[in-house]
């Protein structure tokens, strides 16, 4: 089926606009992840900057070669203002259609989610080959996703998840259970995620986007949570993480 037309770009632009902005460090997963796989002597493109969170951090950190773009072009106005020296080459690029040639980055971010933002499944896949394309061969690759099997082995999401399922039936709507509306929005509570009312993100279950990454081409390095992050004990297969408890975010580190 088609999704509905109204889209996460949107929130961007308008109620998480300020909430994404607010945002000044690095989270510990972040940080950890940036510190133990990238080089700062190599160049570096983050994908969905925001206002250039990540990258600004980075700087601080010694890494010298950076670039970032979002499809929101008034979040990268803002990128701009906060980079007065101009150091970052920040851009207006939608992740699913780069203007970058081929194999241009030793190193790409991904860590804000950005996959997971992206409506549309054939897109989600277009912009992992992007992704794909624009990393140079050897290069490195930091993922972030919403975690399926970390929401859902919470009790209230797994009624919320069942409410979903009974409410989408009765309306003849065959929209995935992996779709799941904004439950906050501009920090308060989204009264039409009760309603199962657009837009929606998509949170991916462990072996479906580990495999997908691989079908795209990167060599799986390192799988793991927040659980996994905070006792330094990644996995490298989908089904070593499956032995232990899967909390928070899902990383993925890849290598083409």
């Amino acid at each position: 089926m088609s999704l509905p037309s109204t889209n996460n770009k949107d929130l961007y632009s308008g109620v998480e606009f300020s909430t994404w902005l607010d945002r000044e460090e690095l989270m510990p997963a972040e940080e950890y992840l940036i510190k133990k796989y990238l080089n700062p002597t190599l160049g570096i493109v983050e994908a969905g900057t925001n206002g250039g969170r990540i990258l600004l951090r980075m700087q601080e950190l010694g890494f010298t070669s950076l670039a970032g773009f979002d499809y929101v072009p008034t979040l990268i106005d803002k990128a701009i203002e906060r980079d007065p020296e101009r150091t970052i080459d920040f851009q207006v690029q939608d992740a699913i259609e780069l203007t970058y040639p081929d194999n241009s980055y030793e190193q790409i971010v991904y860590l804000q989610q950005i996959i997971c933002l992206i409506e549309n499944q054939e897109d989600r896949l277009k912009a992992l080959h992007e992704s794909y394309r624009i990393l140079k061969p050897g290069g490195i690759g930091l993922f972030s996703f919403l975690s399926f099997e970390s929401r859902s082995s919470q009790a209230i999401y797994r009624a919320y998840f069942k409410y979903l399922a009974i409410l989408r039936r009765l309306r003849g709507d065959d929209l995935r259970i992996q779709y799941l509306p904004w439950l906050i929005l501009g920090g308060k509570f989204n009264f039409n995620a009760i309603l199962d009312r657009p837009p929606f993100t998509y949170w991916y279950r462990v072996t479906e986007i580990y495999e997908l990454l691989k079908s795209v081409g990167f060599e799986i390095v390192s799988i793991g949570t927040d659980a996994q992050i905070s006792t330094d004990s990644l996995k490298t297969t989908d089904r070593e993480l499956f032995s232990e408890k899967i909390s928070g975010m899902l990383y993925i580190v890849v290598r083409k």
